[in-house]
């Protein structure tokens, strides 16, 4: 996945207040509720330091996503009086998160975004028809209406973030025929949107007779399911629950390359390191393409500095994007995230089941060979 959505955050150089709400809505009271984990937020962030105005910054926003049902987050992060970044995340954190620092630990928020799969979603349903005829008449089924609905999205972030939610219907008894329009319809968003597969569900027959419709492309791209998923709550994705089965424990194509590709790398020892320091001298040198990351999250809190090694401020502009993985006691998550985010590097989330990396982190290199010449090369030899 690509990390380019955060880089604007880093632009003010900081403080930075950077909080991690649960702002479900599927508990008794959820306004009274969110009203208590606000103030409580906002008390924290004040004993730590943070200005007046960017606390308030945050008060404002902070649960404000009365339109989406059920558990879900939201992650806020302001600087100087303004909010920079706001987003809802589609699963709570395990506790509530306020913090003031010179760098915001991003990486839950990244976490989150894997991985990061396009997709269109479609189920067919039936809406009653007229009103009964004489049953010798018109058969029940051939009454009724078929509705197809269908929504591009990038799972899992979609889940509370949904895109449009495009329909069309018509009569049960000219399904076989109109099935085409319908199937031209999803594969262009599909194709618009540049989705990598779509799921498919509803009622069997008629969500087959759609499947046949498709391109071959398409139908080696497709996912059935035997769920409908609409219509979908209140904010919520359509066929929500299809599609965190249909993704789970999958990686988008093109970083299933990129770890065959580490594997292949790691095998030869060239063009691939693992481990936080390893890793980190890599992201000093602007030389990881690719980042790769563990979850659950188990690498070490704060970032090891080498004996010697010079002290760098982390909001030093002029030291862009290495300042933040130079400076003693730093949160190792927080640097090491701005760090791939500054030298635009992608990230892979990979569950340990399917490979377990050293400290939790590896990279994929952009070139293999000596540091590099100047300043940078010459605080990593100290």
């Amino acid at each position: 996945m690509e990390l380019a959505f955060l880089n604007a955050v880093y632009a003010s150089g900081g403080p930075y207040v950077c909080a991690y709400l649960d702002t479900s809505r599927n508990t008794m009271e959820p306004d009274r509720a969110m009203a208590l984990r606000r103030r409580r937020v906002c008390e924290t962030l004040a004993e730590q330091g943070a200005d007046a105005a960017t606390v308030e910054a945050v008060a404002a926003v902070a649960g404000c996503d009365r339109d989406i049902a059920g558990r879900h987050g939201q992650a806020i992060v302001a600087s100087h009086g303004r909010v920079v970044l706001t987003e809802e995340l589609p699963e709570p954190p395990v506790r509530d998160e306020a913090t003031f620092t010179a760098l915001p630990d991003l990486m839950p928020l990244a976490v989150q975004h894997a991985p990061d799969i396009r997709y269109v979603a479609a189920t067919v349903h039936s809406r009653p028809g007229p009103p009964a005829a004489p049953p010798d008449e018109v058969e029940a089924a051939y009454r009724d209406e078929l509705e197809v609905a269908y929504q591009a999205g990038t799972w899992p972030s979609s889940a509370v973030a949904p895109g449009v939610c495009h329909r069309m219907s018509g009569p049960a008894v000219g399904w076989l025929d109109g099935a085409g329009q319908v199937a031209d319809g999803i594969a262009e968003l599909a194709r618009s949107t540049g989705a990598e597969t779509i799921v498919l569900s509803g009622i069997t027959w008629a969500r087959n007779a759609l499947a046949d419709h498709l391109s071959v492309r398409w139908r080696k791209r497709m996912v059935t399911s035997g769920g409908d998923g609409y219509p979908a709550p209140e904010g919520r994705a359509l066929m929500e629950h299809d599609l965190s089965a249909a993704f789970r424990g999958q990686l988008r194509m093109t970083d299933r390359g990129r770890l065959d590709l580490f594997r292949a790398r790691r095998t030869s020892r060239h063009g691939a390191v693992e481990g936080l320091p390893d890793v980190v001298a890599a992201l000093r040198r602007s030389q990881v393409g690719t980042l790769l990351l563990n979850v659950p999250l188990r690498f070490p809190e704060q970032l090891p500095v080498s004996a010697g090694a010079t002290l760098v401020d982390p909001s030093d502009t002029d030291l862009e994007p290495y300042g933040a993985l130079g400076f003693r006691g730093g949160p190792a998550r927080a640097a090491v995230i701005r760090a791939a985010v500054r030298t635009g590097a992608g990230l892979v989330v990979v569950p340990h089941g399917q490979l377990v990396l050293d400290n939790g982190l590896g990279a994929l290199l952009r070139y293999a060979g000596p540091e590099r010449t100047g300043y940078f090369a010459r605080l990593l030899r100290r």
